[in-house]
């Protein structure tokens, strides 16, 4: 029998540091048999892409943007947080060639909060709209949050995040992007926005007087880092996560589910995964 093969699919999927995170694994856990590699999947072509093209050799997939949505829909099967959100970020090939689809973004957020201070419940907030927002509006509420506050550009996307979190009891407040700086008064900050967009609040910020005072910001960026906000932020005293360690622990749950092991060596990855990222070149933060 040859081996299980596993990989990263999304656009652009080139940065990604899954292979290393998972790799590492494979090593520190004696795992011979089983590869994991990346593929350029475009939105709308997960289906063509597993049906007819390379994935019908793939055991199992971390599934990146564009394509979270996409998974979710072509599933059989579906693990109770992929249902809630509608997304999935795992796919996992089942006895007759069809797909179980499960969400540890989820996981990965809360976990990266916990190990560093957060989780003793009080109020959340998250920049940015989208899978990965909707992901930390669910995570906030799962650390116990009873406030969520939201801002994002562009106000009407943020009206799913919205609906969800006030459908799990949670009470709702919008900020006005032109404030999104209000967010860090929150015990938990999620930032959920792209470079570009990043960049562009990060200068805004570092243009106030002085910053509000978060217990924690989550930066779901990890290249370049620190990312731009998260390094205002810590620059201003704040406690500061990045996006890898949310990644090392959703690969941690994405390892289980493929290989059936009980737990990932999640410092092991962790540390792979950052010798990776300090190879490439790194541009400023901004």
């Amino acid at each position: 029998m040859g081996p299980r093969r596993f990989a990263v699919v999304g656009s652009p999927v080139g940065h990604s540091l899954s292979p290393a995170l998972h790799r590492a694994a494979y090593a520190a856990l004696g795992i011979r048999d089983a590869q994991y590699t990346r593929f350029e999947v475009p939105a709308g072509m997960l289906e063509e892409f597993l049906v007819h093209g390379p994935g019908r050799e793939l055991s199992g997939l971390s599934v990146t943007m564009p394509g979270k949505p996409e998974a979710f829909a072509l599933a059989a099967e579906t693990d109770a947080t992929s249902r809630s959100l509608g997304v999935a970020n795992t796919l996992l090939r089942r006895d007759d060639g069809s797909w179980r689809a499960e969400n540890h973004d989820v996981h990965g957020i809360m976990a990266a909060l916990r190990d560093h201070g957060g989780g003793t419940g009080g109020s959340g907030a998250v920049l940015g709209s989208g899978a990965t927002a909707l992901s930390a509006v669910a995570a906030l509420i799962g650390l116990g949050v009873d406030t969520v506050l939201l801002s994002a550009r562009s106000a009407e996307k943020l009206t799913p995040l919205e609906d969800f979190a006030r459908g799990l009891g949670a009470e709702v407040r919008r900020i006005p992007w032109d404030r999104q700086h209000e967010v860090l008064t929150a015990d938990m900050v999620v930032s959920a926005l792209a470079i570009d967009g990043a960049r562009a609040v990060a200068a805004q910020w570092r243009t106030l007087p002085s910053l509000p005072r978060t217990g924690v910001l989550l930066d779901v960026l990890y290249d370049p880092w620190p990312a731009p906000l998260a390094a205002v932020v810590a620059e201003a005293g704040g406690e500061v996560a990045d996006g890898l360690e949310m990644l090392a622990h959703q690969a941690d749950m994405q390892l289980r589910s493929m290989l059936g092991v009980p737990a990932a060596p999640v410092a092991q990855m962790l540390a792979a995964a950052r010798e990776e990222l300090g190879r490439r070149p790194q541009e400023p933060p901004g």
